[in-house]
C-alpha cells in the first residue's frame, strides 16, 4: 500500500469546530485524516492541515498505529513525523508494513 491508497476524510475535530467555536475552527474544518491498518497489525494515521505538522498544502503528519492507538515503540520513529511529502509518506508506509 502507498500514499495513493489512502482515503482522506474530514478530521474528527472538523464536525465540532464550528459547533463549539474552537480557537482554530477554520483550520480544523479544513483538516483531513486517513487511517490505514496493515496485515501485521500496524497502521498509519496521516493528517493534512495547517493545525498539524503539515503546511496544509502538500505536506503531511504521520503517526504509527498499533492496537488501536498511536505507538512510539518502533525503530521507525519515537514520535509523530511532520512535514512529509507524499513520497516520504509512502516510504514510511512501506516500512510500517515490514514491521
Amino acid at each position: 500500500k502507498t500514499f495513493k491508497d489512502l482515503d482522506f476524510k474530514p478530521h474528527s475535530f472538523a464536525k465540532y469546530a464550528d459547533k463549539y467555536n474552537y480557537p482554530f475552527n477554520e483550520q480544523y474544518s479544513k483538516a483531513k485524516q486517513a487511517i490505514m491498518y496493515f496485515e501485521n497489525g500496524y497502521g498509519v494515521s496521516v493528517l493534512y492541515g495547517s493545525c498539524f505538522y503539515s503546511n496544509g498544502i502538500d505536506t503531511y503528519e504521520v503517526g504509527i498505529l498499533y492496537d488501536g492507538g498511536l505507538t512510539y515503540d518502533t525503530d521507525i520513529t519515537d514520535d509523530v513525523m511532520g512535514y512529509l511529502t507524499e513520497s516520504e509518506v509512502t516510504d514510511v508506509m512501506i516500512r510500517v508494513q515490514q514491521l
